[in-house]
């Protein structure tokens, strides 16, 4: 699987912005901004690299993501539902309780994030790549999951129901206590010491 990476303009907006400083991007409205919260309303941030950013006090409303990297941010708890994220990369970031539910997300990668409590219900995702990171307690409800390629990530306590995961590989995964429903089971890959876990869903006893 290849995964298209951010396609940054020759003139990247390179946003190096903490909540006491002042924004820094040629392309972005905000309709508030008191020196404690910015709202980013109706945009789309493109070609844009964020670093080093405590998203706390920033409220998103209607923002699409498309040649979008975010290295070292905390973007816990910002809402990304029904919008389109493209070509966007997740590096090092805390992203505690960030939503996408309803979005259309392409060409994304996790890399190291602390991501538990993230909700992708009826998302469609596609070229999807998820490595070393924390989605414990994470839902998973009726999401479209195409071309996904998920490297020693923790799903512990999560959600996934009515989810097709059809050779999608989980070997390197912890799915220790994870619901998952026969349907999203139907063709999952894993390795041996893993059929534990799915076979406690199936109500299946072992015999010592």
């Amino acid at each position: 699987m290849t995964i298209s990476k951010p396609k940054y303009k020759s003139e990247m907006n390179k946003c190096n912005l903490t909540i006491n400083n002042d924004l820094i991007c040629d392309n972005v409205i905000y309709d508030s901004y008191d020196n404690s919260s910015i709202t980013f309303k109706d945009l789309t941030f493109d070609s844009c690299q964020f670093l080093n950013i405590d998203f706390s006090n920033i409220d998103f409303k209607n923002v699409d993501l498309i040649d979008v990297t975010f290295d070292n941010c905390d973007l816990s708890n910002k809402i990304f539902d029904f919008r389109l994220i493209e070509r966007v990369i997740f590096k090092n970031c805390k992203m505690v309780g960030i939503s996408f539910i309803e979005a259309s997300l392409k060409d994304v990668q996790f890399i190291n994030c602390k991501s538990c409590y993230i909700n992708f219900s009826n998302s469609k995702i596609n070229k999807f790549l998820v490595d070393t990171c924390d989605f414990s307690n994470s839902t998973l409800l009726e999401t479209q999951l195409k071309n996904a390629l998920f490297e020693k990530t923790s799903f512990n306590y999560s959600d996934v129901v009515k989810t097709k995961l059809k050779d999608i590989d989980f070997s390197t995964c912890d799915i220790s206590y994870v619901n998952f429903d026969y349907e999203s089971l139907n063709g999952i890959v894993i390795d041996r010491f893993q059929s534990s876990d799915i076979v406690r869903l199936l109500g299946v006893k072992f015999k010592e």
